[in-house]
């Protein structure tokens, strides 16, 4: 008789190449994933993985039940996800993907507040600056930020706009000056993210739009990076005040040209649309709707919103 359990073990060997990975990921012992695929192979009654000492590859079999194992794990998470509707209270597994900066300062506390909300709910995060794949089936929300989501085959749910801040330590400005206009930045040793490959910052001012090539010695792909390295006095850099927020108010950072703004981001969480979608899917995501505050809770006190500005929560 045919085991689920079996066809998720070969399916983890076959995506990592690895029994020990494979292993790690599915918190079982090695021996047992040895077991699992022995057991199926001798079920099935083919040869599924040819291992050596160095890798683990697929026989032509095995290639393709590697196709056929993710349909069917996808069929049997989405007959749990219909089940889940029978519930009292929402259960099951969220796989949630997001950013390592804003996961690690604001996502995780609010999941904190949401398990606690709902015990019956478990959390899978993954926190990384690689977009997660969604049709993969290995996550189900995706929590990122940028100037406009990527609409591709996915819902975007908007949770808020987030502001962008030019920064840099007192001591920087005090050895190198204060830009006073955004052509100055190009005197300066700025901190760019590498998500931004032309190193451009683009503002609007008094005098309308203008876009400046802003250059330095250190580029970083993740926002805690960029604010690390202006915190070493090392130069200026732009990010959201999601990480900035707390330097910014204890003095650490002061804000730069307050009278010409950055784009805004969007923070949203996508998903993919499906009508069986998880009971607790759903509530995770409309709980983070309501979670960070109309405006966030990390710009109180820095001057960044209009009196009366109440953005966000509308879906793209």
């Amino acid at each position: 008789m045919l085991d689920l359990n079996e066809f998720v073990t070969f399916a983890a060997v076959a995506d990592l190449g690895s029994f020990s990975r494979a292993a790690a990921k599915l918190d079982l012992s090695k021996a047992l994933v040895s077991k699992h695929i022995a057991d199926l192979e001798r079920t099935l009654g083919v040869k599924l993985v040819n291992r050596t000492t160095r890798r683990v590859g697929l026989t032509a079999a095995g290639e393709i039940f590697h196709r056929r194992c993710h349909e069917l794990i996808a069929h049997a998470n989405g007959a749990r996800h219909e089940l889940e509707q029978f519930r009292d209270a929402p259960g099951g597994t969220v796989k949630v993907s997001a950013s390592i900066s804003f996961g690690r300062l604001h996502l995780v506390p609010a999941i904190a507040r949401f398990l606690k909300r709902y015990p019956n709910v478990s959390i899978e995060l993954e926190l990384s600056e690689k977009f997660a794949d969604l049709v993969s089936g290995n996550t189900d929300v995706v929590v990122r930020q940028a100037e406009e989501p990527r609409l591709l085959s996915f819902v975007a749910r908007r949770l808020l706009p987030l502001r962008q801040v030019v920064c840099a330590t007192p001591a920087y400005l005090e050895r190198h000056g204060r830009p006073a206009t955004p052509e100055d930045l190009t005197r300066h040793n700025c901190i760019v993210r590498t998500t931004n490959s032309k190193g451009e910052w683009r503002f609007e001012g008094p005098s309308g739009s203008q876009t400046i090539r802003v250059t330095g010695n250190l580029r970083a792909n993740n926002a805690d990076a960029v604010l690390q390295a202006v915190l070493q006095d090392l130069g200026i850099g732009a990010m959201p005040s999601m990480v900035a927020g707390d330097p910014l108010r204890d003095g650490r950072l002061e804000r730069l040209l307050p009278d010409h703004a950055l784009p805004d981001l969007v923070l949203y969480a996508a998903y993919l649309p499906n009508p069986t979608m998880a009971t607790c899917v759903h509530t995770f995501v409309d709980f983070l709707g309501g979670a960070f505050g109309q405006p966030p809770y990390w710009d109180e006190g820095l001057g960044l919103w209009p009196a009366g500005d109440r953005r966000g929560g509308d879906r793209a």
